[in-house]
């Protein structure tokens, strides 16, 4: 259906990428508030791509319901879904999560990524700004957090079936900070990669930091997907993502990376592990760590000086070389002077 100009009031703008724009609005009769997303051009794909999906997966706890979908006069997509409180990434800059308020977190996720995988899609692009809560305050309840529909995953713009070899063959997907490893190759992508995703997402929200991640964003995009891929291989050999965590999130860490891509993970193995770590861990399960590696130790003193400096890095890269980010952070951007859909102009 086209989606016509008196029927929605435009608030404020929730946010802008590449491809699309997000605005707050309001339904001029019923006066409810919806996001919508319409992309900037027609027949870019994502905002369509993103409705299919949304449709395989609905009823899902967990997901957000579409309401309404189309075109606009201009024949841009666009999709309306409920408007949702706040993002992790929002979260975490105001609030300091405690760890069971984050694996609370990790295992609501877990539970929506398996039904989703279920269906046979992927997600690719998981990190903080597309898992959102539905209330700032139930943030520090893990009892409110596990309450299916409380977290709900978001933006599907890059998901794909699993049987999509070649896309899912070919192209760097994802965000850079929170891609796997097997994205960084350009190789076959699959259900762990999910998970890896959001094992990231969890040590971030933990450690406020990853050790590819650097404190100035833009040095950070000069380093190519190469380079951040190998020292997230290096990192990943270690156990140095799951410290500050109870023992059970490294036999996680190592689980991803004995699946295949194609195999079906065990999810009720990943939320046993999940929950012995969310009942206070308990002492009996005790699986050991192996010693450090060089590499290890060469990351651990790295990680003491609180980031890693990628100067050096950066500097050594040819004039070609470059970061392809196909989902980046959102950025802001004003609508002063939007009212309506016909002001908006890209």
């Amino acid at each position: 259906m086209y989606l016509q100009n008196s029927e929605y009031k435009m608030i404020s703008n929730l946010g802008l990428s590449s491809d699309h724009v997000v605005l707050k609005a309001q339904h001029s009769e019923t006066q409810n508030v919806y996001a919508i997303k319409i992309e900037k051009k027609p027949g870019i794909g994502q905002v369509e791509t993103e409705v299919q999906i949304l449709q395989q997966l609905f009823g899902i706890e967990g997901i957000p319901k579409l309401i309404q979908y189309g075109k606009t006069k201009d024949f841009k997509n666009y999709l309306i879904i409920p408007l949702l409180n706040c993002s992790l990434q929002d979260l975490g800059k105001t609030s300091l999560l405690s760890q069971n308020s984050i694996l609370a977190i990790g295992l609501t996720v877990i539970r929506t990524i398996k039904q989703v995988h279920n269906k046979g899609i992927l997600h690719l692009d998981i990190k903080p700004q597309n898992i959102m809560i539905s209330q700032r305050q139930i943030i520090d309840s893990v009892e409110q957090i596990l309450i299916p529909g409380n977290v709900q995953l978001i933006d599907f713009g890059l998901s794909q079936n699993l049987g999509n070899q070649k896309f899912l063959k070919e192209t760097f997907i994802g965000s850079i900070r929170f891609a796997s490893r097997q994205s960084h190759k350009k190789e076959q992508l699959g259900y762990k990669d999910d998970l890896e995703s959001l094992l990231y997402v969890l040590a971030y929200l933990r450690k406020k930091k990853l050790p590819w991640q650097q404190t100035q964003q833009k040095a950070f995009q000069l380093m190519d997907i190469r380079r951040i891929g190998i020292i997230k291989d290096q990192v990943y050999e270690t156990s140095m993502l799951s410290q500050q965590f109870p023992p059970q999130f490294y036999q996680f860490q190592l689980y991803i990376d004995s699946l295949t891509p194609s195999q079906m993970p065990d999810y009720n193995y990943i939320e046993e592990l999940f929950k012995q770590m969310l009942q206070l861990n308990q002492p009996s399960i005790t699986p050991s760590f192996p010693k450090p590696t060089p590499c290890f130790s060469k990351y651990k003193e790295l990680e003491d000086q609180e980031y890693i400096k990628l100067s050096e890095s950066v500097s050594s890269l040819d004039g070609d070389a470059r970061a392809i980010i196909i989902s980046d952070l959102i950025k802001a951007y004003t609508t002063i002077g939007i009212k309506s859909l016909k002001d908006i102009h890209f």
